[in-house]
């Protein structure tokens, strides 16, 4: 183990060029039920830490009955997810899960398994591949990420269908390269894709032409064009759009002027979906490799954050908060039918999503005039429902993996630069060591990611 060399180790920004045209990304898995019930996969106290709980290890990337010794030796139950190692691989890994779809659409049969099995996936070129083509740090970000799990998209479907059940129109706001947008291709009929750079918009008019060549029986059509979310009322007539999403992008958003123009948008009953997760994961069930990697994160600085938020003092200290920063106006929204959740912040969002070095409202150090004016503060209302869940729940599972040390490697390595992996090269062999020595079968721990999630409906 010690003599081991993945190329996975050599990805890197500094490999990359400036051009994104031939980019192409989804974080989607394959839509199929999950259990009604599960044991919980670990049991914690109020004031332990996430790497104290006592792991139920046959409970692994959201298979009850994988077990971390059968995932290793490949004889496991794997297509939930796949593990980081495997992800950085092909973290481009499409969502393009095509069949024919009834009219009107039925969303539980969509996540019901079909017959004859899942049908194939549409493998998109794998990082490494492309590696020397994409020279935007924040696309570089989205591909060593999590990739949203069945969960997530359960989660949003079924509200949407509950309180609408109207399958038009979508608005896939900051998209990018449009990752999320092949997703809602399978639901709606028509997605407006947006995003505030005309790169973006060429980004993602390249790879949805691309992944609408590869699949014919998709439900829905593109059309594309540059907008800010906060300017959403300039490309829709009031009352048209069924579903707006913002996907890990809220932050650099004006939230309040964001959240009405999208409203305004949105017809009655619609839904406005924003998610973001944390830009590093923590280790779960083993407490020496958990300081470990705390401590590779700590030497690492601040480049994880300021990739994922930015530099800018507002963007840092809203992304601090969540999407506690993000105003639900009761004139508008619902407050009954909307939905404040988190998965895996085991009860203390703030401690997960704070952005190190960044001053909160709550901090005793003393502030300016102008500094406690332009101070991000939360827009939770008193009235509003906050839910929690973790990989026990139905509704958070998809969101922890199994990973060897080489995964850590592979994180850095696609964030920063040759240099930085040799500066941190101590930290990662103890990392090594200690999997080897702790973990009960020599080569993997396993981490999850922090995820916050807004659905609001339109009054």
């Amino acid at each position: 183990m010690g003599g081991y060399s993945s190329d996975l180790e050599v990805v890197s920004k500094d490999m990359s060029s400036t051009d994104l045209n031939d980019s192409t990304d989804s974080k989607f898995t394959s839509p199929q039920d999950s259990p009604k019930q599960i044991s919980a996969p670990f049991e914690m106290d109020a004031g332990k830490r996430p790497s104290d709980v006592k792991l139920d290890t046959s409970m692994v990337n959201c298979k009850s009955g994988s077990s971390i010794d059968a995932v290793v030796n490949g004889n496991g139950h794997h297509s939930s997810t796949i593990s980081p190692e495997d992800a950085s691989n092909d973290p481009m890994l499409a969502s393009a899960l095509m069949s024919p779809l009834a009219d009107p659409l039925n969303v539980e049969a969509m996540f019901a398994p079909s017959k004859g099995g899942r049908p194939p996936l549409q493998r998109a070129p794998t990082i490494l591949q492309r590696a020397h083509q994409v020279g935007n740090d924040w696309e570089l970000y989205k591909r060593a990420g999590p990739r949203y799990p069945t969960s997530l998209e359960q989660l949003i479907m079924k509200h949407h269908q509950k309180y609408s059940n109207s399958w038009q129109l979508a608005h896939d706001m900051g998209a990018g390269s449009g990752v999320y947008a092949t997703n809602l291709a399978r639901y709606f009929r028509h997605i407006h894709v947006t995003d505030p750079s005309e790169s973006g918009i060429a980004t993602s008019r390249k790879t949805l032409s691309l992944w609408n060549a590869q699949n014919p029986k998709k439900r829905g059509r593109f059309t594309f064009a540059v907008g800010k979310p906060e300017d959403a009322t300039d490309a829709f007539a009031e009352n048209s759009v069924d579903m707006a999403v913002l996907i890990d992008c809220a932050h650099f958003t004006d939230a309040e002027a964001t959240v009405r123009a999208t409203a305004q948008t949105l017809s009655r009953g619609g839904t406005l979906a924003i998610i973001t997760h944390r830009p590093v994961s923590h280790v779960v069930g083993n407490i020496q490799v958990a300081e470990a990697v705390e401590k590779l994160f700590d030497a690492w600085g601040p480049r994880p954050w300021e990739v994922a938020c930015g530099t800018e003092t507002k963007s840092q200290q809203q992304f601090s908060l969540g999407l506690d920063f993000v105003p639900l106006p009761e004139d508008v929204f619902s407050i009954e039918k909307s939905r404040r959740i988190t998965i895996n912040a085991h009860g203390k969002p703030r401690e997960f999503f704070h952005v190190p070095g960044v001053q909160e409202d709550s901090d005793s150090a003393p502030m300016s005039p102008d500094e406690m004016f332009n101070m991000t503060t939360s827009r939770i209302g008193d009235t509003e429902k906050q839910v929690h869940y973790g990989e026990e729940d139905e509704q958070g599972r998809g969101w922890r993996y199994e990973v060897g040390w080489e995964s850590f490697r592979t994180r850095i390595a696609v964030m920063d630069s040759p240099q930085k992996i040799r500066e941190l090269e101590p930290q990662l062999k103890e990392i090594e060591r200690l999997i080897m020595k702790t973990s009960p079968n020599g080569v993997a721990v396993i981490i999850e990611w922090a995820v916050a999630v807004v659905l609001a409906t339109k009054k």
